[in-house]
């Protein structure tokens, strides 16, 4: 197994450990007329390695267990030091068994702001705000590090979205919009939802969808789809705690084309129809290969 449950990594004493993130970061600067190139390379450069030096978590993770992600992002403006850009977070983890990726994030963050200066530092204070960038990078480090502690153990990763939380309240000074309580679809939105009763069902979606289901795959095809399909309808109760799609939205973001291609292939799913419905409602844009599933 490449990966073992997460939260046994602070138990384990044997080996060498590295950092929580194996991450890529791209700056795109397709979109702007600048000459000066080097301040984005050298950008592009600290970032990817202060998020992949940097131990976010007290967990211990071997080299082979570090998480894959990346952070895309593509700069609309530069001026007086302030760039802004629409950022592409995505993470994945292996299943069991196979050399297959799963998507886990999917998700991008428009209008991102933040000052920087060629040859800065970036540093982060987990008790204070020190900038909008390093507080951007820690929030979403702890929230992938969430959503992949999620999908080993049951709430698994709420311990690391108390700490997303912890930086959005303190960058509540910050003028920043998206840390604030109002608005939708914003950084306050996501981790409140993510630590909200009302929500507490997407922590057993994923722990179902990819321990009770794809992590089976690879000896009992039939029993992990049928996993699948369980977790799937675990999300209907997403729609009935709150009228709010934002969590299922996050979900589907990542899981749709995979969701897809699962269940349009092999032996039909128990409870195809409820599982069809379910779909429909919280995806209906692609509600052509849903009606598909067998």
């Amino acid at each position: 197994m490449k990966k073992q449950l997460f939260i046994l990594f602070s138990l384990l004493g044997l080996g060498s450990f590295a950092q929580e993130l194996s991450c890529k970061v791209t700056i795109n600067t397709k979109r702007v007329n600048q000459t000066n190139q080097r301040v984005f390379t050298t950008l592009e450069r600290s970032l990817q390695e202060y998020i992949n030096r940097k131990a976010w978590t007290e967990l211990k993770v071997k080299e082979n267990e570090r998480i894959d992600c990346s952070l895309v992002f593509t700069v609309s403006s530069y001026e007086n030091n302030v760039l802004v850009a629409d950022v592409q977070i995505q993470s994945s983890r292996p299943v069991y068994g196979s050399t297959y990726q799963t998507p886990l994030m999917n998700y991008q963050e428009k209008g991102v702001s933040f000052s920087y200066l060629e040859n800065e530092p970036i540093y982060f204070n987990p008790n204070s705000f020190t900038s909008n960038l390093s507080s951007f990078v820690a929030y979403y480090a702890y929230i992938i590090i969430g959503v992949d502690a999620d999908s080993f153990a049951p709430d698994g990763g709420k311990p690391y979205f108390e700490k997303a939380l912890s930086v959005v309240l303190n960058a509540q000074g910050s003028g920043d919009g998206a840390w604030l309580q109002n608005g939708n679809n914003n950084r306050w939105q996501m981790v409140t939802d993510l630590l909200s009763n009302d929500f507490s069902a997407i922590h057993n979606v994923l722990y179902t969808y990819h321990r009770q289901g794809l992590d089976l795959m690879g000896t009992d095809p039939q029993k992990a789809k049928n996993g699948i399909g369980e977790a799937l309808l675990m999300l209907n109760q997403l729609n009935y705690s709150r009228i709010n799609r934002f969590m299922a939205q996050l979900f589907f973001d990542a899981k749709s084309d995979e969701i897809a291609q699962i269940l349009l292939s092999g032996k039909p799913i128990e409870k195809r129809k409820e599982v069809q419905e379910v779909l429909l409602k919280l995806a209906p844009t692609h509600a052509q290969e849903w009606g598909q599933i067998k």
